[in-house]
């Protein structure tokens, strides 16, 4: 299947028009006319990802996490994005990214944890744009499917996720009663008051600093942390499953078993 066609079809499953103004979502490295046989998807580019791409004869990488963000003013081996660039073009394998698109695309992260969760009445987060309402698909909102505790929430993110429970982070009294949900996996403190705004009694996200804890604290919100990597692995197979979908047998789609997650484990 040529490149072109591929990524019309990735165009189709988030469109790149989506993205938000800082990202950097889209083709990252292309050969063009080229044919595409075997995809590999990927959160993101690593040493690992790189060498497991070349292994098993992948022609196109999709990642979640751009490998380009901002512009670059030489590819340089001795610096880690350009090395990775090097080996990447040095084996013929082109990289597209879908990143904010797929956070907000039907179906992609926020949806599938919803949906894992069992969230009703999911829908984008209300947000306040030029004095009028409108709704921003970045993140979703939905009730659970009864009232829990923080920490029973806590419980389930840790077994649909796969995380060690330990590595989870909450904020709020474990005890305290929790019935509509706020989800934005990756870095989403930045929603923190939306949440509140939304009415939601707790925000599940990654990557939350002390000063946004310190904040949704003093708001009375919850927060379940289960960390960027925790949040969004699932991107892996979740693309893989959509692309098998849109290309049936005219490419075949693996996925990176590469664990790039950076914390040790205990």
């Amino acid at each position: 299947m040529r490149f072109e066609d591929v990524i019309n079809e990735l165009e189709m499953i988030a469109p790149v028009a989506t993205q938000e103004e800082w990202d950097n979502s889209g083709v990252q490295i292309a050969f063009r006319g080229s044919g595409i046989r075997r995809i590999m998807t990927a959160l993101e580019i690593t040493d690992e990802v790189v060498s497991e791409a070349i292994e098993r004869g992948a022609d196109l990488i999709v990642t979640h996490h751009p490998l380009i963000f901002g512009s670059i003013e030489n590819i340089d081996s001795a610096q880690i994005e350009g090395q990775y660039i090097l080996d990447l073009i040095g084996n013929n394998i082109s990289v597209y990214s879908s990143h904010t698109p797929f956070d907000m695309c039907e179906g992609g992260n926020n949806d599938y944890l919803a949906s894992e969760l069992g969230l009703r009445d999911v829908e984008g987060f209300t947000v306040k744009k030029d004095g009028i309402l409108v709704k921003d698909m970045i993140g979703r909102t939905g009730y659970l499917p009864e009232v829990m505790s923080l920490g029973e929430l806590a419980d389930i993110v840790s077994g649909i996720l796969d995380i060690q429970r330990q590595s989870v982070r909450t904020v709020g009294e474990l005890s305290e009663t929790i019935e509509k949900a706020a989800v934005c996996t990756g870095a989403g403190a930045d929603f923190i008051e939306t949440a509140v705004d939304n009415g939601c009694d707790v925000l599940i996200t990654g990557d939350v600093k002390y000063h946004d804890a310190q904040k949704a604290k003093s708001t009375g919100l919850c927060v379940i942390d289960a960390g960027h990597y925790g949040t969004e692995k699932t991107f892996t197979a979740n693309m893989a499953g959509k692309l098998r979908e849109r290309l049936v047998d005219q490419v075949e789609v693996i996925e990176s078993s590469a664990d790039i997650d950076p914390f040790t484990k205990e």
